[in-house]
């Protein structure tokens, strides 16, 4: 690998919540860093070149391509609106975008390419999810969406050169999430003194705090590692643990019911990553505790990214 120095990044959804994340992660190091996101805007980090490009117009991604000629890229742009980006027909442009992004990138001399994927990527059915071998079985457009641009990346990384990585990120949660995904809504429904009404809440979800993302994503990035490797903490906490924690937190327990309502039948019941893979390849395992890490979000101040960035 060349000297860091020498190493020119390119991080899109730069100002998302994933992307946001690693640019700041990345910000201290000594690399020449570039952002992109759909505005140039962002908070004022040290050596962040940033460019405001759509990445869904062919012509400006070339462009883009071409002026930075990064040596390394890590994509973490794509739809993320939540209640929508699951069949939005938007994950089709991002998978074209990617393609394209992928061929460009290796048209002008890249090394280095990590994608951000998902856990939705994996057959839900199965019980346990080990990268290379639970078996690649999506319920969702974004999901399946996901699976093509990881195989049409390698493709590209094959007939180009560079070397590949993917991480697929199981529940992400930190400051700068969507205040409509799960953390926030609950934090902001029970500061306004309303009652959430769930199921009984056993599900089993694998909460990685957004910082650890960022981490695991700029470690793959200097890496030589190839391949798909999950993002997760490799613990599995109930939805009804969580809650409860938040609710104690605000001293709003009672405004909690569990058991209110039933139980989603499409969703699984047990969603936590294998990270015998992370440990064995990388020598790496997220950091942040689950009460820290939700402790991060209560003292977050009213700010959020949803869409795409």
């Amino acid at each position: 690998m060349a000297e860091r120095s020498d190493i020119r990044v390119l991080v899109t959804g730069g100002t998302g919540f994933i992307g946001g994340a690693c640019v700041r992660r990345l910000a201290g190091a000594t690399c020449e860093l570039h952002a992109v996101s759909r505005s140039a805007r962002g908070p004022g980090l040290p050596n962040v070149i940033r460019h405001a490009v759509d990445l869904l117009d062919p012509q400006a991604l070339q462009r883009l391509v071409a002026e930075v000629r990064p040596t390394h890229l890590l994509h973490a742009a794509w739809i993320a609106t939540p209640g929508i980006y699951l069949e939005s027909a938007e994950n089709l442009a991002w998978l074209e975008a990617g393609t394209a992004l992928a061929r460009s990138f290796g048209e002008a001399g890249g090394s280095r390419f990590v994608g951000v994927g998902t856990c939705a990527e994996y057959d839900w059915s199965q019980d346990v999810f080990i990268e290379d071998v639970t078996p690649l079985a999506p319920h969702s457009l974004y999901g399946r969406c996901k699976v093509s641009m990881w195989n049409e990346l390698q493709a590209c990384g094959r007939r180009h050169g560079f070397s590949t990585a993917w991480s697929r990120i199981f529940s992400p949660y930190g400051p700068g999430d969507a205040r409509e995904r799960l953390v926030f809504s609950v934090i902001d429904a029970l500061r306004n003194g309303k009652t959430i009404e769930i199921s009984e809440g056993l599900q089993q979800r694998d909460f990685i705090h957004v910082d650890d993302v960022a981490d695991l994503l700029v470690h793959l990035l200097f890496s030589a590692a190839r391949g798909a490797f999950n993002a997760g903490s490799g613990e599995g906490t109930s939805i009804r643990t969580l809650v409860t924690m938040l609710a104690t937190e605000l001293d709003r327990i009672a405004n909690v019911r569990f058991g209110a309502r039933p139980p989603n039948p499409h969703e699984p019941h047990r969603l936590v990553a294998d990270t015998s893979k992370l440990h064995a390849r990388l020598g790496w395992k997220a950091r942040i505790p689950l009460q820290e890490g939700l402790a991060s979000c209560l003292s977050a101040p009213d700010i959020s990214i949803s869409g795409r960035a």
